[in-house]
């Protein structure tokens, strides 16, 4: 007899408990893990801690929905995986947090309460990862028996990931030292950027929690578990599982925060409520249009809004510490829906740059500046937008030296070990953003910029790491356009919205060997390192990389080779510069030669005040 669909809704913890033997399936079809910890689980996580410091406990906060497919001992999600993953995550985070906390706890009546409740918490969340029954949670807590021993509640077999043992790695590890030792690491790339998206968002989890006591921790964790929401949809056979997802994507489930505020905001419209239906449609135009064009979302918008409203908010608003999308247009500054129209025209004017930053027609004076900005951190935005809209009256020279001021800092950031959360990134920029409100003259700030790099960073170390790193595809970028500007070549190129990196000595192929010891290089260690560097890679059209991109230095250079296009035929500086290069070999000097110009080119401009493009 077939079993009817169900539709609960669980706690965090009752999601573990549906059947209790079962396995969370990530299924063949699905796409790969893909939340970021800077992203997705940083907004998952002031969503969470807005949740419990500002909202009474007789209330629960809901996280969305998972549908899956309930077979014997497995639970196929055909819904729901980057949140269920993401949730377990975060509660091994915990349970070594809390771990941590247990053995530091003294032994004394005061501390007894805290101690028991932090157990209750930890053995719930054993419960939730691992198969596993009362008597084994004992032997767990007293090192009996290694958690290798037991099976985790989750399998990712999908064809897309290339990562699946990291979320086992990462569950079955004893405390965080541990895990960072065993699990994927990429070679030649630097910081957290060396490790999958698994790790990082674990990590995130794991350094928010290391920064609360045991009284905090508990409280998080019996909050997550116990009062936070998810409604499970449950079937009995994929097709149907997979039917009911169509129909609930098709719906537009789960709401965003610009549903969410567009609907708050037409409700108070009244009589102008025509008007603001108008604006409102051709703001979702718009923002689908950027969307689709992979430029900027409707909810990135509203973010950059309340940046916005900070600075103009300064003598309140100067902490780093930031609510939630929803929270802060709905509680927190919730007149500011009282005036929708004023709401909307403001969203339309950030649409407004947006769509004339990504159009190629525009060559105004910042075209060449926004191609580079683009290519580096997202939060660049966040601090680009503020000045841009309560500096209108700027003159175009004043307002490309004040971005050209703000990018060197975030190229800075793709550079150094140092991450954006430091002081010398978002504590420093958030104060720029408060100055701006505050009226600061933007040649004063421009000079604040420029002594907090030169106070914080140094040129020599900088040349240093360029010349030494896995150059990034945004520094590979930014070294071809101030090669063209240096060198006076057009930029035209910046019109074009793909092109390839190109390895000038290629990285692969089956005449690597003879290429790799024809250059001089002796061991594929130092040929890793080598070919990786800045001065290896280069921009170059799509067409010409596949037909010539393997080949030797000589047939690169030339425009036709056997009916193959070459760097001769391209349109990027380097490539067409090369192909009048004085040597027909491109080897270990060549690449060491190229990558010290090219750290010397992106350092001179990092720290030179006077430096500037879109000129």
């Amino acid at each position: 007899m077939k079993k009817d669909i169900k539709s609960e809704l669980k706690t965090i913890k009752g999601i573990f408990e549906i059947d209790r033997s079962a396995c969370f399936i990530v299924p063949e079809y699905q796409r790969a893990y893909n939340w970021r910890h800077d992203a997705q689980c940083d907004k998952l996580w002031r969503d969470i801690r807005d949740y419990i410091e500002n909202t009474s406990k007789d209330k629960s906060y809901f996280f969305g929905s998972i549908i899956v497919n309930h077979k014997t001992n497995e639970l196929i999600l055909i819904d729901g995986q980057q949140r269920v993953t993401t949730f377990m995550l975060l509660l091994k985070a915990f349970s070594l947090q809390i771990n941590k906390k247990l053995g530091m706890i003294k032994s004394d009546p005061d501390s007894e309460k805290v101690f028991k409740h932090l157990e209750t918490r930890r053995n719930d969340i054993i419960k939730c990862l691992y198969k596993v029954d009362e008597d084994d949670i004992v032997d767990i807590v007293n090192g009996d028996v290694a958690l290798s021993s037991f099976a985790i509640k989750y399998l990712n077999v999908s064809i897309n990931e290339k990562q699946k043992d990291e979320v086992k790695k990462i569950l079955l590890g004893k405390d965080f030292r541990a895990i960072e030792s065993v699990v994927l690491k990429q070679p030649y790339k630097r910081n957290d950027n060396k490790y999958s998206s698994f790790f990082r968002n674990f990590k995130f989890f794991y350094d928010r929690l290391d920064e609360f006591d045991s009284t905090e921790l508990n409280t998080y964790a019996r909050q997550i578990l116990d009062s936070c929401q998810v409604i499970i949809i449950t079937s009995y056979d994929t097709e149907e599982a997979i039917e009911i997802f169509n129909s609930l994507n098709s719906t537009g489930l789960p709401l965003t925060d610009a549903d969410i505020l567009s609907a708050k905001l037409y409700s108070k419209s009244s009589d102008k409520a025509k008007k603001f239906e108008d604006l409102w449609k051709e703001i979702i135009d718009v923002s689908e249009y950027l969307e689709n064009e992979k430029v900027t979302k409707i909810d990135e918008i509203l973010n950059q809004y309340m940046y916005i409203n900070r600075a103009k908010n300064y003598t309140t608003e100067s902490d780093t510490t930031l609510p939630s999308l929803r929270r802060y247009f709905t509680d927190i500054h919730s007149e500011m829906l009282d005036k929708p129209l004023d709401f909307a025209t403001d969203i339309g004017w950030l649409l407004t740059r947006w769509s004339l930053i990504h159009s190629n027609a525009n060559k105004n004076c910042f075209y060449i500046l926004q191609s580079v900005f683009l290519k580096f951190n997202s939060n660049f935005k966040l601090f680009y937008m503020p000045y841009m809209f309560l500096r209108q009256d700027d003159s175009k020279e004043i307002s490309i030296a004040y971005v050209n001021a703000l990018l060197k800092l975030f190229i800075l950031l793709e550079i150094v070990e140092v991450g954006y959360s430091s002081a010398k990134f978002k504590t420093f920029l958030f104060q720029m953003n408060m100055d701006i409100g505050k009226g600061i003259p933007t040649p004063e700030l421009i000079s604040k910029i420029y002594e907090h790099i030169n106070k914080n960073f140094d040129i020599l170390e900088i040349k240093k790491i360029l010349g030494e790193i896995d150059a990034s595809g945004s520094i590979i970028f930014l070294n071809e356009v101030l090669f063209a500007v240096e060198n006076k070549f057009s930029t035209e190129f910046l019109t074009r919205k793909t092109y390839n990196i190109e390895h000038i000595m290629p990285a692969s192929g089956k005449e690597i060997d003879g290429i790799r010891m024809d250059a001089g290089i002796k061991s594929i260690d130092e040929f890793n390192s080598l070919v990786n560097r800045i001065g290896n890679k280069i921009l170059l059209e799509e067409n010409i990389n596949k037909s010539a991109g393997r080949d030797s230095f000589i047939i690169k250079k030339k425009s036709s080779v056997k009916k193959k296009s070459g760097y001769d035929g391209s349109i990027y500086p380097i490539a067409k510069s090369l192909s009048n290069y004085k040597k027909d070999k491109w080897g270990k000097d060549d690449i060491e030669q190229a990558t010290q110009m090219a750290a010397e080119r992106i350092s001179n401009y990092i720290f030179n005040s006077e430096s500037v493009i879109g000129q």
